[in-house]
């Protein structure tokens, strides 16, 4: 079992810290994602009402994308006087990530009656490290959205697109080529860059790299532990022109919005998303969604009412009603709204029964695709994910963390070094980290240098760090992305990850001239990117500041406190 709990390790990472279980009765979980998000995700509670006396509580976990989708539905099923055994029904929904939620689920802290993960791969995965039949075979799905790879028009036209049907291959060429666009005919597109979700966090990224191994083998499915050792260069190749990975594709799609074609030529998401880009894109082009010729994945949103000892006979029944009520509303016509497919075509192809917005002026194609890849056996995915894990784009990445006076309140600087921790805890060897501190100093404690080399020194002097001082938030992201930017190259991802517990009070430089500079790197292949953390109530007044500054490098900025920070450190690791 040991590989098995690597490999749910390695997709799932850990639910937030102090997550209370989605229990039988419908208690809180954690799930979704936001740029001042407290981890991987983040909870939404969908049902905020009381459940009646007496009544049979269903709590349902359901993967983010799908939030607007269900919250009315579920207030809808509430009121609909549903019975078993005379008594009322009630729904208590909860907005959880898949991997997320899957690993809660196994370590017996999230007890949900029926679960809606994005893909079905997570209840086979459940399965599998539990070594029980938490998931049945079968399990209807509620709605189905492709993956493909978004392009911005005009690169895609560049490509041949749409008279060529373009895939993987496409995408090797492009990432493979000295002269990025050059060798295209486009020198004016720049570089060729990609963005995925990080695998370890995504149902979108797992799939993403999944699919490349596939294109490498050219297999349709049955891919097995010899094929991975031959794909594993081309593989390589593709994810070298990664600019960052991260947990969702919120973030990705609001930098796609924000900066256009200079974030990133391609970027690999469900066709759910892209629909949603178009259909709020303001000044940008349109982004096209390519089906690769190869094949791709569906994620197909299974209803699963789980074989679970916490499930009651009357709590199995109510999720069965529920699952009847969701199946008659989520007709074509609604998930469509939200970009979805139907969960079934009832045998017709969704050409005929597909309407806007999943159509060409949104990107979508519905005669696509053509080629559905079948899912890995999990212990094929545990080498599959081992090799992406060595062969993933590298990272030069310098930790900051506040070691001023205000530190020692509440615990925070003990807690924020066992988040240092276990961000060390998810580096790859080949990642370059380093280590400042700062308050009225700023203290270059550790160089950046290779994980091989480093690590036990960083661990070793995160260990024995110490709190005193003020606190020069603005003259130590400066000087932190000049260290950066000094080993910088466009073979890794370049990064600044600050942490601080309060509002700055003595640096020389103002947080305008600090959103300058950051912003003044423009689109650089060697842009350094600035992750920050308002930690704890105390720096609820830099918060504001913070996310200029993390927005103004193109990173992103999360609020975390003593009782989260892990997960928030966790989240941040995503990113490399």
């Amino acid at each position: 079992m040991k590989g098995v709990r690597w490999l749910i390790l390695a997709l799932a990472i850990v639910a937030i810290g102090g997550m209370a279980a989605l229990s039988s009765s419908g208690g809180d979980d954690d799930g979704g994602g936001s740029t001042s998000s407290a981890g991987p995700s983040s909870t939404t509670a969908t049902e905020v009402a009381q459940a009646p006396a007496n009544a049979v509580a269903i709590g349902f976990a359901y993967s983010p994308e799908k939030d607007d989708l269900l919250k009315p539905l579920i207030k809808e099923f509430n009121s609909s006087g549903a019975q078993v055994g005379g008594r009322p029904v009630f729904v208590s929904g909860q907005n959880v990530a898949s991997g997320d939620s899957e690993l809660a689920i196994a370590k017996g802290r999230s007890k949900p009656v029926a679960w809606s993960p994005a893909s079905s791969l997570w209840g086979r995965l459940l399965n599998y490290e539990t070594d029980l039949k938490y998931v049945p075979d079968d399990n209807p799905s509620l709605v189905r959205t492709p993956l493909v790879i978004a392009m911005w028009e005009p690169m895609a036209k560049a490509l041949g697109w749409p008279k060529k049907a373009l895939g993987w291959s496409d995408i090797l060429k492009l990432a493979r080529s000295g002269a990025g666009w050059g060798d295209f005919g486009h020198p004016e597109f720049g570089d060729f860059k990609l963005v995925h979700t990080n695998p370890d966090f995504s149902t979108a990224g797992l799939s993403a790299v999944v699919a490349e191994y596939y294109s490498a083998t050219g297999k349709k499915e049955g891919l097995v532990e010899a094929d991975i050792a031959k794909a594993r260069d081309q593989v390589k190749a593709i994810e070298s022109s990664i600019v960052h990975y991260g947990d969702t594709t919120l973030f990705i799609e609001e930098q796609l919005r924000k900066e256009g074609p200079g974030y990133a030529s391609a970027v690999a998401m469900e066709e759910a998303t892209l629909v949603d880009f178009n259909k709020n894109r303001g000044t940008q082009d349109r982004l096209v969604g390519i089906y690769p010729r190869e094949g791709t994945f569906y994620s197909d949103d299974p209803y699963i009412t789980l074989n679970a000892a916490w499930v009651t006979p009357e709590q199995k029944q109510g999720s069965e009603l529920f699952q009847k009520f969701l199946a008659e509303k989520l007709t074509a016509e609604s998930v469509g709204r939200y970009g979805f497919r139907p969960g079934t075509t009832d045998g017709g192809s969704d050409a005929k029964t597909l309407a806007a917005p999943l159509d060409a002026e949104h990107g979508v194609d519905p005669k696509q695709p053509k080629r559905v890849l079948g899912l890995p056996e999990p212990r094929v995915l545990a080498k599959l994910k081992e090799a992406w894990r060595a062969d993933r784009k590298p990272a030069n990445v310098l930790l900051v963390l506040d070691t001023s006076g205000s530190m020692v309140q509440e615990d925070r600087l003990a807690r924020a070094k066992q988040g240092l921790t276990a961000f060390l805890a998810q580096v790859a060897s080949q990642d370059r980290v380093g280590l400042t501190t700062f308050s009225d100093e700023i203290r270059p404690l550790v160089p950046i240098g290779s994980m091989a080399a480093n690590g036990a020194k960083l661990r070793q002097v995160v260990a024995g760090v110490n709190a005193d001082g003020g606190t020069r938030i603005y003259d130590v992201t400066s000087a932190a992305v000049q260290q950066v930017a000094k080993v910088a190259d466009k073979s890794r991802i370049n990064a600044v990850v600050l942490l601080t517990d309060g509002e700055d009070t003595d640096s020389s430089r103002t947080a305008d001239q600090v959103v300058q500079e950051l912003e003044g790197q423009g689109d650089s292949s060697r842009r350094v990117r600035v992750f920050t953390i308002a930690y704890s109530s105390g720096a609820a007044g830099a918060a504001d500041v913070l996310a200029k500054i993390a927005a103004a490098s193109g990173g992103k900025s999360y609020e975390g406190t003593t009782s989260d920070i892990e997960s928030v450190y966790r989240s941040i690791s995503s990113f490399f």
